[in-house]
């Protein structure tokens, strides 16, 4: 019987190549199937869909000038035009983005190793949980993993080709991962530095070429980029890669004292979108806070998802850390990385790796991947160091990047395995009815890659946020039920106000809520059940006196559980 082979032919047109329309198939039903199954928002997608309503108004100082990078906001934007729902428009970039992230993974790879490698590789990514979920979403992550793996994948040729074209190539898609996220400024930096090292032994005669090289790579960054640079120096005031983080001292949480308890955190917000929501983080202090201004965002000056802890952020130099907290660290981004890669792949990737190596075949390209990884874990080491105890620095979508490049290697640790395993099967004297069935490597390897992708697949189609149904659901019953034109809600989650279509105030510590509530003259009070135990003797005494009252509840004709969100109106 004859079996199917994947033909190891580099040169086969990509519209001719049935496996790249498999993966296409593949990675793009199971990114819609997930999308039709995450039931709610990202808190961080209000932000991108209201930078987007900017950019489709024209209004680009406004979408600009939020900490998030533009350039999902403005793909976004551009779809807007011909499908006038953001909510969906913003799916659909993510969707197709997270789906092209794979057929590019597949391309390198298969110009790189072979087409069974790149394959096998394209099959896990277009599998993985979190490439799948980052997809789903209405986030910036499938956009920039697109660009990032196709700055990388360029960058690589570039180095090995040494041709000058993809040099630009890969500073234009640096360029454009930057745009999507801030650490897409590090791949200049291992470009650069690959290319430099490189034949590094022949300098005398090749330093001519890798300078053109690098100032092309960099010109064709900067010609993209410079724009975005030239406008965070316009509002700052200093020349900052991203208006996100400080890297130079370390954030810290301590406990309020009682006498500023209950001062407010407020910025005064020129324009505000009552059809998207706001949801800004804002920094100046103040006492008195006796008039209510539509157009502000408060927050309370406590952040604790435990309960009523007054604290406080406290910015400390980094090298007066302690070296426990710089161990903690070390340990919580390399859990972390390997909980983001899945375990099971882990072993398949060192399995990979020991295989490269003793094969040593471009073992350049092994070179490129461990700089990619390590370079990047340690700025998210650093990261999670200066945010100690207010931020989780690196959560996935930080890590995720640099799990990509690593799948190339889980996918020679699966072929590896399905040989040594093809190999024992056909020693076992037990098990000569199956030999005619498991004659072919490729027939085993396939088998290992299904039980693979079984094991991935319940976590990787797992329904997204089922448990914050709620919040989605209430915010619908205010925008249909509450006829009064841009309620103010004060919540812990911007999504609830983005489904009402109201102003937000944000909730960040529940002891006191009521007296900020009422001192603001909010319209409702829109709390999750874990945090109305926290205030339930308070909530019940406000009833009882007539101040604040229970508007809805969902699930409306259920008992109250943990999955439970309640509305109370408030009463003057």
């Amino acid at each position: 019987m004859k079996t199917m082979e994947l033909e190891d032919d580099k040169t086969k047109s990509f519209f001719n190549d049935r496996y790249v329309w498999l993966l296409l198939i593949i990675s793009l039903s199971v990114r819609i199937y997930l999308s039709f199954f995450t039931y709610v928002i990202k808190n961080d997608s209000v932000a991108f869909m209201q930078n987007a309503k900017y950019f489709a108004s024209g209004d680009f100082s406004s979408a600009l000038r939020h900490d998030y990078h533009p350039l999902y906001s403005l793909i976004m934007a551009v779809l807007y035009k011909v499908v006038p729902n953001m909510e969906l428009s913003g799916t659909i970039i993510s969707v197709l983005f997270g789906t092209l992230t794979v057929i590019v993974f597949y391309l390198i790879g298969k110009n790189i190793f072979d087409q069974k490698v790149s394959f096998v590789s394209a099959i896990i990514l277009a599998f993985h949980p979190y490439a799948v979920r980052f997809s789903a979403d209405i986030i910036s992550e499938s956009t920039y993993f697109f660009f990032f793996i196709s700055a990388l994948g360029t960058g690589f040729f570039a180095i090995t080709r040494g041709r000058l074209l993809l040099f630009a190539l890969s500073g234009i898609c640096s360029a454009l991962a930057y745009l999507a996220r801030p650490e897409g400024i590090g791949i200049i930096i291992i470009v650069v530095s690959c290319c430099a090292l490189k034949d590094c032994t022949r300098i005398k005669v090749l330093w001519r070429e890798k300078l053109i090289s690098i100032l092309i790579l960099t010109v064709s960054f900067l010609v993209f980029s410079m724009p975005y640079l030239v406008y965070i120096k316009s509002e700052t005031g200093m020349w900052l890669l991203t208006k996100k983080r400080n890297l130079s001292h370390t954030k810290i949480m301590r406990k309020l004292d009682e006498r500023v308890r209950d001062e407010v955190i407020e910025e005064d917000i020129d324009k505000v979108d009552p059809g998207i929501g706001i949801n800004k983080q804002v920094v100046v202090r103040k006492t008195d806070t006796n008039k209510r201004d539509k157009n502000f965002i408060h927050k309370n000056s406590g952040i604790s998802k435990k309960g009523p802890t007054y604290i406080e952020l406290v910015k400390t130099p980094i090298h007066s850390l302690s070296m426990k907290t710089y161990i903690t660290g070390a340990l919580f981004v390399i859990k972390k990385y390997l909980s983001t890669f899945h375990l099971l792949l882990f072993m398949f990737f060192v399995i990979g790796v020991i295989n490269y190596t003793r094969a040593r075949r471009e073992l350049f390209f092994g070179f490129y991947v461990m700089t990619i990884i390590a370079f990047y874990l340690i700025i998210l080491y650093r990261l999670n160091i200066v945010n100690t105890g207010s931020f989780l620095y690196p959560s996935r979508r930080h890590l995720m990047p640099i799990v990509i490049p690593a799948v190339f290697f889980v996918g020679i640790g699966v072929l590896v395995v399905g040989t040594w395993l093809h190999i024992k099967f056909h020693n076992n004297s037990l098990i000569v009815g199956f030999k005619e069935l498991l004659r072919s490597t490729w027939i085993i390897q396939l088998i290992v890659l299904t039980i693979i992708i079984g094991v991935l697949l319940p976590k990787t189609l797992k329904p997204q946020r089922f448990d914050k149904l709620g919040i989605k659901k209430v915010g619908q019953w205010i925008k249909g039920n509450v006829h009064k034109p841009s309620p103010v809600i004060l919540s812990s989650s911007a999504r609830s106000v983005y489904y009402a279509d109201g102003y937000h105030i944000q909730i960040d510590n529940m002891s006191g809520v009521l007296s900020v509530a009422i001192r603001h003259k909010v319209d409702y009070l829109l709390i999750t059940y874990k945090e109305y135990k926290f205030i339930e003797k308070e909530l019940l005494r406000s009833v009882k006196d007539k101040r604040i009252t229970l508007a809805y509840k969902y699930p409306e004709k259920e008992p109250s559980n943990r999955h439970s969100v309640l509305l109370y109106e408030i009463l003057y």
